[in-house]
């Protein structure tokens, strides 16, 4: 966590505006994380803090699966840790920012509990609508937890962290973010997909589907380039450990960053080049023939 924390911090930071003061609160359990970088972050930005807040052992055993672990249920007890805001804005880690969100955090929120991305493919493919439906979430209308504008007072008020937690011990497919889309069904309102763009966000744009760019899925309140000007979340592979989509992206974000270490950033890919060489015959031709036959009819469908 701690080099992604600290990339993820230093890009808010870097988009942000200059003036505004920005109140960094790290959710964790067990012993203290550490941020790297920290102290350089702390040297360039005087307009910021971190605070730490401990989930203590409320999700010791929880449910994890696909590799990712109890870490994704600490955003269920924002409401109760962080007792100071009536709004906050929770992201994960995994992500680079290049919007400011002074203007997300101002938004009028009326009764819903939170503000969120939709998540593409649980809302339009059969299989996934079938699985909303059956966990009592509304299908058509199920959205994505790695980035949530959170009402906070409002969820205190309605005692949702005691409803969230009646479901943590439950084995969800998806985690928390189905016990989000369960306890705050119909109360969480869409907000530009902009803010928090996944892998396949970033397809839909740049093979120009428009089906899916006319649904309310990816309404955008500005004409500028999605692929140039949003949020990139890195919900699947990470790029401080391996190829992705955007990779070029948070490297970029890292070089400018006060946690540069041009070490690290040499080694990384010197270490795939020499992956790369040391690939037998057939995964070469493997690679060759993805490239040839699915990247460029990909390509030809720009």
């Amino acid at each position: 966590m701690s080099l992604a924390a600290g990339v993820c911090i230093s890009s808010i930071l870097m988009s942000g505006n200059k003036d505004n003061y920005y109140d960094f609160i790290v959710l964790h359990s067990g012993e203290q994380p550490s941020i790297t970088g920290f102290d350089a972050i702390r040297r360039e930005y005087a307009n910021m803090r971190v605070q730490y807040r401990s989930v203590g052992d409320a999700f010791k055993g929880a449910f994890e699966i696909r590799g990712i672990t109890n870490a994704a249920y600490f955003r269920l007890l924002a409401p109760k840790l962080i007792p100071e805001y009536s709004k906050a804005i929770y992201a994960d880690v995994d992500m680079v920012f290049r919007l400011d969100l002074e203007s997300l955090l101002d938004r009028d929120m009326d009764d819903n509990y939170l503000g969120a991305v939709y998540a593409l493919d649980m809302n339009v493919a059969p299989e996934r609508l079938k699985y909303v439906k059956s966990i009592g979430a509304t299908p058509g209308n199920y959205f994505l937890s790695g980035f949530l504008l959170m009402n906070l007072e409002l969820m205190r008020r309605d005692n949702i962290v005691s409803r969230f937690m009646s479901f943590a011990s439950k084995k969800f497919r998806y985690q928390d973010q189905d016990i989000i889309n369960i306890v705050c069904k119909d109360r969480i309102m869409s907000i530009p997909y902009v803010y928090s763009m996944v892998d396949g966000a970033f397809g839909i744009v740049s093979l120009h589907d428009k089906k899916m760019l006319d649904s309310k899925y990816m309404h955008s309140e500005s004409s500028e380039d999605p692929l140039i000007f949003s949020n990139i979340h890195f919900n699947g592979a990470k790029p401080w450990k391996s190829w992705c989509p955007n990779l070029d992206q948070w490297w970029e974000c890292y070089r400018k960053s006060p946690v540069y270490d041009p070490g690290f950033y040499f080694q990384f890919f010197f270490d795939k080049l020499d992956y790369l060489d040391q690939l037998p015959l057939i995964k070469r031709i493997k690679i060759l023939v993805r490239f040839f036959v699915f990247g460029r009819k990909q390509m030809l469908n720009l």
